[in-house]
């Protein structure tokens, strides 16, 4: 006789396996974090439009040279066109705004004001979706806000129009992972994958057009370890919300935070001072109790970040 239990199924059909989730996540963020490093790298010497163009160009031919394996069907086939494309339109978006931004500010700064998404998700839901947001919440929504503030310190220092652009990225992200979130539930994580190649493949082709700069082949060597860095990297995210909900995987996520900080000290030398840390922990403090504060009022929610 099998004494073995089975594994706690998913509302959205997926089978739980916590553990999993967590190590996937984990990997993922550093991949993420490991990308945004070559990428600011890269645009040292290189415009930063080639190398938003070269993320999605090599994550698009790896995809394209992995047809035979994946499937030529299963690659093409969604259920939701529609929402799929918004999809990959998003991480475009978050693609352009992050890579412009972090060829001109420090990694640690601009990877902390991308975690008030969880937050702009929270106001999201309150304004948009008419959703009952309490006292508790808010006053986290607005300790966040006030760790972005202490890290830019307005007054004290120039801020950067930079930083505009990393606020941007982080509304475009809260949508794009409570979509990807929705999508789990009826589209093949590999169909899904190479729709986003194939959006910011055709979008960074017209960026490209226009700001066409031949790469050295050092340079294109870069390019190519970035594009296909991204594609990996999202298709283990999108694996590990197959395990778990995104409300249990959303703390794991500022592990990105420390990866930065190592990559801008050891590479780039920025040296974050205590008024950086202390607004980033601010942040991140604000995140991970909204996430409690989530899971304890919607427990079964599965948009929840």
């Amino acid at each position: 006789m099998n004494t073995e239990k089975s594994p706690a199924i998913l509302e959205d059909g997926g089978l739980s396996n916590p553990a999993r989730a967590i190590g996937l996540t984990i990997v993922a963020i550093s991949m993420f974090a490991t990308m945004d490093a070559l990428a600011k790298y890269s645009s040292e010497t290189i415009r930063v439009e080639m190398v938003i163009w070269g993320r999605y160009f090599f994550h698009f031919v790896a995809m394209v040279l992995m047809l035979p394996l994946l499937g030529i069907r299963r690659s093409f086939h969604v259920n939701d066109p529609m929402k799929v494309t918004i999809r990959g339109l998003l991480l475009l978006g978050c693609t352009i705004c992050f890579f412009t931004a972090i060829s001109l500010i420090p990694l640690t700064d601009a990877n902390a004001i991308v975690f008030v998404a969880p937050l702009i998700t929270v106001a999201l839901s309150a304004f948009a979706l008419r959703e009952k947001v309490g006292l508790r919440r808010w006053s986290a929504v607005g300790i966040g806000f006030v760790g972005v503030l202490i890290v830019l310190r307005p007054g004290f220092n120039e801020i950067h129009w930079a930083y505009l652009l990393v606020f941007a990225m982080a509304t475009m992200f809260s949508i794009f992972s409570l979509l990807t979130r929705s999508l789990n539930r009826t589209e093949d994580p590999v169909a899904m994958l190479f729709h986003t190649a194939l959006v910011g493949f055709i979008g960074t082709g017209m960026l490209a057009a226009l700001y066409w700069e031949t790469p050295s082949l050092r340079e294109w060597g870069l390019l190519m370890v970035i594009g296909v860095i991204g594609g990996i990297s999202h298709q283990i995210l999108i694996f590990g919300f197959r395990y778990a909900s995104a409300s249990l995987l959303a703390p794991f996520q500022y592990t990105i935070i420390i990866w930065a900080t190592m990559y801008g000290y050891f590479v780039f030398g920025d040296r974050p001072d205590i008024w950086t840390f202390a607004g980033t922990a601010l942040i991140v403090i604000a995140g991970i109790y909204v996430w409690i504060r989530e899971r304890r009022i919607k427990p079964t929610s599965l948009t929840q970040h």
